[in-house]
Parts: C-alpha cells; sequence; structure tokens
C-alpha cells in the first residue's frame, strides 16, 4: 500500500498538469471521409470506443517542460510547437501518459457525429484564417474562437497540421490546419489529410495527444 500511495503522490501533479485540458469524447458511431474528394478516404460509418483528446495543440512551452533541449523564440511560448519529427511527438505523449491520436479519433473529434465540413459547421467563416501571406503569423493556441468543434476541442481547422497514428506505405498522416499551407477554409475540412515523411520537420506541422 506504500507503494502504491509513493507512485500516486509521484504521478498526481502530471496527472493535475496534463488532464484538465482534456476531452472526453463519447463511445459510438460517426461519419467519416468524404464522397466528393478522391483524395480523401470513401465515406464510411466507423465506430469508435470512448477516448479523451486534448482541448488544444502542444505548445512550445509544454514541449520543453518534457524535452528542456527545445528552444523557440521569446514570446512563442503559446504558439503551438511544430519542427518536431513524428517519433519526438510520440515519444512526448508517451511521456505523459498518453499517445497520438489515431485518424479516426482526430476526424471525430473535429466534425461530430453528424458529418459536418469544418469543426463549427458547415459554412466557412467569413474571417480569412490568416491576415496576410500564409505562414506569416502563428497564433496563441485557441486564438481564434469559432474554431472549435462540438465536443469543445479548438484548432482543429486553422492552426498547424497535425500527426497521427495512421500511415500509407512510408508516410505517417497528419490532419487539420491551413496554418502556413492554404488561406481558404475550403483545404481544412474535418476530413482533409497530408501524407508527410515521418522524418521531416515542418514549421506547419504539429499534434496534440489522446487517451
Amino acid at each position: 500500500d506504500s507503494y502504491a500511495f509513493a507512485f500516486i503522490f509521484w504521478i498526481l501533479p502530471f496527472q493535475v498538469a496534463f488532464s484538465e485540458s482534456m476531452i472526453r469524447i463519447s463511445a459510438g458511431p460517426f461519419f467519416m471521409g468524404n464522397g466528393d474528394d478522391k483524395a480523401v478516404a470513401a465515406p464510411k460509418t466507423v465506430t469508435l470506443k470512448a477516448f479523451w483528446i486534448d482541448k488544444f495543440e502542444i505548445t512550445h512551452a509544454e514541449f520543453q517542460k518534457i524535452f528542456p533541449g527545445h528552444s523557440y523564440r521569446r514570446g512563442t511560448e503559446r504558439h503551438p510547437v511544430s519542427l518536431v519529427t513524428w517519433k519526438e511527438a510520440k515519444n512526448y505523449c508517451e511521456r505523459i501518459n498518453k499517445r497520438l491520436p489515431t485518424e479516426a479519433e482526430w476526424e471525430k473529434a473535429a466534425r461530430g457525429t453528424d458529418g459536418r465540413r469544418y469543426p463549427w459547421g458547415n459554412k466557412k467563416l467569413r474571417k480569412k484564417a490568416h491576415p496576410s501571406i500564409s505562414g506569416m503569423v502563428k497564433r496563441n493556441v485557441g486564438f481564434n474562437k469559432k474554431d472549435v468543434s462540438v465536443y469543445g476541442v479548438r484548432d482543429m481547422a486553422a492552426s498547424v497540421w497535425e500527426w497521427t497514428t495512421e500511415d500509407i506505405k512510408t508516410q505517417k498522416i497528419a490532419r487539420g490546419g491551413v496554418w502556413n499551407h492554404h488561406l481558404d477554409y475550403e483545404y481544412s475540412a474535418t476530413y482533409d489529410k497530408i501524407e508527410v515523411d515521418p522524418e521531416k520537420r515542418f514549421i506547419f506541422l504539429g499534434f496534440r495527444c489522446a487517451r
């Protein structure tokens, strides 16, 4: 019993620090994919068990807490971390007793069970995702108050792309954002994806964790 208590006492700070910002996605089916886009998986109904996913993308400051060697420009502490490989993202999640989300988990957290095109609904937002040239400005996580899914998960359309566990041959699948890739929400639907070399680092690619 004393050993168990000691373990709980040791792990508690990590649980408090990293679980408060997670959102529970309920078990059940949802509509995944899109029949109008040949680059996207064919539409199908997928049933998932309940899971948790980070409300926000991992920030520079959070990443540095686990990997002190990570550096970033002053004033960007709350910007989504980027320039991390798939393995580094995976290791971060595992170090805090989490994991990367599957592609299906990411999509359900973004679009809900009603097959919505964007996290907030089926219509593009009137305001552009970025104020000027793509990639000129990266924002703090949660900056866009309208970029929120039905579950309350943030930044799944207007921020960086995010690593998932899925792969196609030697490439890993990333989901999400338009930052430094597109200016128009048209290219940031909940079912959009890109294939990325897992060993490469990109300024437009970050991640969030699941459990």
